[in-house]
């Protein structure tokens, strides 16, 4: 693989070499239904009089625009964040090598997420419409990709900050309101966008073989997910009552085998704070979906072996084996981690389904050399 290589904007201009010189590790966290956050840790140093150098905040505003990119080594540079300096921490002593300074950005939902306010109810719109009109508020935000949604309550109020506004819409509709930097330096994108469909578009992640790439694999199962969820509504007009029942089977599998059998899969009820609208069965669609999710999947690319940059929102396929945890996974959380000499990905990741193994394939597996327990962790020895 060719050289990986980041680059760093302050504003509108490039990070010279003396202030890349003075990072000792960037960190970048993107994970799903929250802000994206860099960390930036900076040298200091002190001067003959006992003055501090180099101090960022000398020359960094809050609120000035933050930009990290990253080449893998493909030539082609994919930002990792854009957005405000919403803060500068500092960790200080006397000894020489020991104090730094470290720039906390955010991605440009910060904006979104300032000021609490009420406003006139939104009378007879969807969830998308109204996402569409409030990502439009805000010059940082220069494009948007919303899905559509169908249901068109008779009024839709909000109070809070936009943000946490459009995370309740999201979460009611089965849908992930967030934003992505986009190809320029403050102009970002607006998202509303429910969980991907498909095959996964990622290079695949292997845990064993001459192609592995992932190191250090866990996958938990949550006791307690997966369910059939139900949900009833008085209707206003006529006073009957309207009905609704989904599963993660129903709504598609990523996988051939549900996570838990149909006999038996609980049965849940829709949490009465969702359920409000005469029609519930984008607010059911949306918890079964969020239940269903039963593996977690938490592990660590091989620096250096993985031939492209990971995000949340994202399907990637993980091949462990002759287990029923090899398959498609979505990405929910991202850590990168850039220093000087080495770049870094681990990640979490989560699943509604398994895939079948046969009995000759497990014993081959078991042959070769993997090892499984019964606490659902798979390791190489």
């Amino acid at each position: 693989m060719a050289e990986q290589q980041f680059r760093l904007w302050f504003g509108a201009t490039p990070a010279t070499a003396e202030q890349l010189r003075r990072i000792e590790q960037i960190e970048v966290t993107q994970e799903m239904d929250a802000c994206w956050e860099a960390q930036l840790q900076m040298v200091l140093c002190l001067d003959a009089n006992g003055a501090w150098l180099h101090w960022p905040g000398d020359s960094q505003q809050p609120f000035s625009r933050v930009r990290v990119e990253l080449d893998i080594g493909n030539g082609r540079f994919v930002p990792l964040i854009d957005g405000p300096l919403v803060s500068i921490d500092a960790a200080l002593d006397a000894l020489p090598g020991r104090s730094t300074a470290t720039l906390l950005v955010r991605d440009d939902s910060a904006f979104l997420n300032r000021d609490e306010e009420t406003e006139p109810a939104f009378e007879h719109r969807s969830a998308s419409a109204i996402a569409s009109e409030l990502f439009g508020r805000f010059s940082q935000v220069a494009s948007t990709r919303i899905e559509a949604t169908t249901s068109s309550p008779e009024t839709t109020s909000r109070r809070g900050t936009v943000l946490q506004f459009l995370h309740q819409l999201a979460a009611a509709n089965d849908r992930h309101a967030y934003v992505l930097p986009g190809d320029t330096a403050g102009a970002s994108i607006g998202c509303f966008c429910a969980d991907p469909e498909g095959p996964a578009a990622l290079p695949p992640l292997v845990l064993i073989g001459a192609q592995r790439n992932l190191a250090n694999a866990s996958v938990m199962q949550d006791p307690d997910g997966g369910e059939r969820t139900q949900a009833q509504v008085l209707r206003v007009d006529d006073q009957g009552v309207t009905q609704f029942e989904t599963s993660a089977a129903d709504l598609g599998l990523m996988r051939n085998l549900p996570a838990l059998p149909a006999d038996l899969t609980p049965r849940r009820l829709l949490n009465p704070s969702d359920n409000s609208r005469e029609d519930p069965s984008a607010a059911a669609t949306a918890q079964a979906r969020r239940r269903g999710y039963v593996y977690k999947l938490s592990s660590e690319v091989v620096s250096g072996c993985y031939p492209a940059v990971l995000t949340p929102y994202q399907k990637v396929r993980v091949d462990a084996g002759a287990t029923p945890y090899s398959g498609d996974y979505l990405l929910t959380k991202v850590v990168h981690r850039i220093t000087p000499s080495a770049y870094s990905q681990s990640f979490e990741a989560k699943c509604n389904s398994t895939s079948e193994v046969s009995g000759a394939a497990v014993a081959e597996a078991l042959g070769g050399g993997l090892n499984l327990s019964v606490s659902v962790s798979v390791g190489i020895f």
